[in-house]
């Protein structure tokens, strides 16, 4: 049999065609076995309605809706112009361009996908690029190097990528993104996710946990588990339901972590940050308050709030703000607290005790102690102390060869 073409509003019943197959506006091609096999390329204009599986050279559609009742499997292009697609097996072919719409019950596969608004798989995709102009549905696993979206994501499977750039929001189940995930809204991973830099303009959650590199988000970053990364840069709040490992954290807002966190430099709150376990880092940074279990810094530790800790607080250097409330010990090579905060145990190398400021007991080598500082318990030096007259001490300061071991 050559070439076959089926008028508008017609039935044919076809089994194998030699050639190309043209299909009307309207038309229903019915299978003589369970697929329709074309040797060329099958061209519809119009509504069609394929009722079997489908296997030709090519296959193109304009201006209409195309229903196929089984598979697709196409050795070139698939191509429907001003038109929509549905298939309820799966699909296979080398590129696949929808304008309107393309929805599919089994699998898909193809090097590209171009559709202008909706792409829907039942079962899982594989391929280069996936291109959405709208909505990008997926219910089982996702392997394509590279996705755009404009509009929304949901993969309901584990995802292996390059990169996935979303306008809107994006739902994925987990698995890898080797280079960005880059989303515009909100994005959730629900699953542990591999990845080398998230970048979302909104709300992240990663709902396992997750290592990989860069995380920089403008509004609220949540980890509900473990998180390994490189930096974690957050405009508002961010959490870690967990431990975290890192090299440097930048939040804006608050920082809220339930296990412990490590990081090989610096952590900068401009809010305030809670650390259920130990914090252990380079240096501290924080404009409001502080708390852990214990803080263990290799540098500076500046503080512009409160301090609270259980087992210490510990660095090169620890700066106390104005009005500063610590609680639990401080250990340090300098120790500055500022105009009127408090302070409970402090071991110093040198240290500075501003104006009206208070503490339990302290121990140094040389301190400056000024004008309305009052100190409950003991004061222990072996080198100097210069105390304002009208400084309060409990029990006079005693100059000692030794100091008391620091706790930490």
């Amino acid at each position: 049999m050559g070439d076959v073409s089926v008028d508008s509003g017609a039935v044919a019943k076809l089994g194998h065609v030699e050639g190309d197959l043209r299909v009307g506006h309207g038309a229903r091609i019915e299978p003589e076995d369970k697929v329709i096999q074309v040797t060329g390329r099958v061209s519809c204009d119009g509504d069609a309605e394929f009722h079997g599986s489908l296997s030709c050279s090519e296959f193109s559609a304009r201006h209409g809706k195309i229903r196929i009742e089984g598979d697709l499997n196409a050795k070139g292009e698939v191509k429907v112009d001003d038109g929509q697609l549905a298939i309820d097996g799966s699909l296979e072919a080398t590129t696949v361009t929808v304008d309107k719409a393309l929805k599919i019950g089994g699998n898909a596969r193809a090097d590209d996908f171009d559709v202008g608004g909706v792409l829907e798989v039942r079962g899982t995709i594989s391929g280069k690029k996936v291109d959405v102009g709208g909505s990008f549905k997926v219910q089982g696993a996702a392997e394509v190097e590279e996705v755009d979206v404009g509009g929304t994501v949901d993969i309901a499977g584990m995802v292996k990528s390059a990169k996935l750039d979303v306008g809107g929001m994006a739902r994925i189940g987990g698995g890898e993104v080797s280079k960005d995930v880059d989303v515009g809204g909100k994005f959730e991973s629900t699953k542990p996710l591999k990845f080398s830099k998230i970048d979302v303009g909104g709300l992240a959650t990663l709902v396992e946990g997750g290592e990989g590199g860069d995380v920089d988000v403008g509004g609220k970053f949540e980890s509900r588990a473990d998180l390994s990364f490189d930096s974690l840069d957050v405009g508002g709040m961010a959490s870690i339901n967990g431990n975290g490992k890192g090299v440097e954290v930048d939040v804006g807002g608050l920082l809220r972590v339930s296990g412990s966190l490590t990081l090989e430099k610096d952590l900068d709150i401009g809010g305030r940050a809670y650390i259920g376990a130990e914090l252990r880092l380079d240096s501290l940074d924080v404009g409001g308050s502080m708390e852990a279990d214990q803080i263990i810094a290799q540098k500076s530790i500046e503080v512009g709030g409160d301090l609270k800790t259980i087992k210490g607080t510990k660095g090169d250097t620890v700066e106390l703000g104005h009005g500063s409330r610590a609680s639990g010990p401080i250990i340090a090579r300098e120790v500055s607290v500022g105009h009127g905060g408090r302070v409970e145990d402090v071991y110093a190398d040198t240290l500075e005790m501003e104006q009206g400021s208070r503490a339990r007991n302290l121990y140094f080598r040389e301190g400056v102690i000024e004008a309305g500082v009052h100190v409950e318990g003991e004061v222990l030096y072996t080198d100097t102390i210069e105390a304002s007259p009208d400084v309060k001490f409990a029990e006079p300061a005693s100059k000692v060869n030794d100091l008391p071991k620091p706790p930490l």
